[in-house]
């Protein structure tokens, strides 16, 4: 192997961690997968925490791009988050690993997991700010804005979940559907879920 292997090396214990689960793939299945011997991938990696630090701190960027992108176009809060949960459940979902089991990993490691922990931190003010304008506006109903970021990320993390044991809904069917619940619970109006929804389509689909 020529130069820099780390790509490779996340790009298979992502691809394993995926097949296999965080606790059934060992460092010498990863090595084996990228062309190292054992005692090789040590040098890029100390151990298997570091590879999934490595894996989230790129999966992060993503809802974090999400959120900015949709706050920079504007619109109403709720036409805001419903892009948001459509586009980060999408995002989720395509994911080669369960986000649940990274999370379990990061609060047993905090150390190891710090750089999670501050991007996970700026995601939820971030979305909490929407809301809190959103409440403000009287669009959405009076909310603990940083309880309800956390719920709309739990719910999107959830979905993640179930996805990968297989349904019969496409992606962009769950994505959907969960927007519209998540919306309607959080405006004012429940009645305004169809001019919210109209207004998310007229903005177009986040590409983060």
């Amino acid at each position: 192997m020529v130069g820099d292997p780390t790509d490779e090396i996340l790009a298979a214990a992502s691809r394993l961690i995926g097949e296999l689960g965080v606790g059934g793939t060992p460092m010498s299945r990863i090595a084996s997968e990228v062309g190292l011997k054992q005692s090789s991938l040590y040098y890029y990696f100390r151990r298997k925490e570091e590879i999934l630090a490595a894996l989230v701190a790129r999966a992060n960027v993503v809802p974090l791009e999400l959120v900015k992108q949709v706050a920079a176009d504007g619109g109403s809060a709720g036409a805001q988050l419903h892009r948001f949960v459509q586009a980060d459940v999408t995002a989720l979902c395509a994911l080669p690993f369960d986000i649940n089991d990274i999370h379990r990993m990061a609060v047993r490691d905090p150390v190891e997991f710090a750089s999670y922990w501050k991007e996970r931190a700026s995601l939820e003010r971030q979305l909490a700010r929407i809301i809190r304008r959103g409440t403000a506006d009287g669009d959405l109903r009076s909310v603990d804005p940083k309880l309800a970021a956390l719920t709309v990320l739990s719910n999107d993390e959830g979905v993640q979940n179930w996805f990968r044991l297989g349904v019969r809904w496409s992606v962009p069917t769950i994505g959907l559907h969960l927007a519209d619940v998540v919306v309607q619970g959080l405006l004012a109006e429940t009645s305004q879920l169809t001019a919210v929804r109209a207004e998310a389509e007229r903005l177009g689909p986040v590409d983060a």
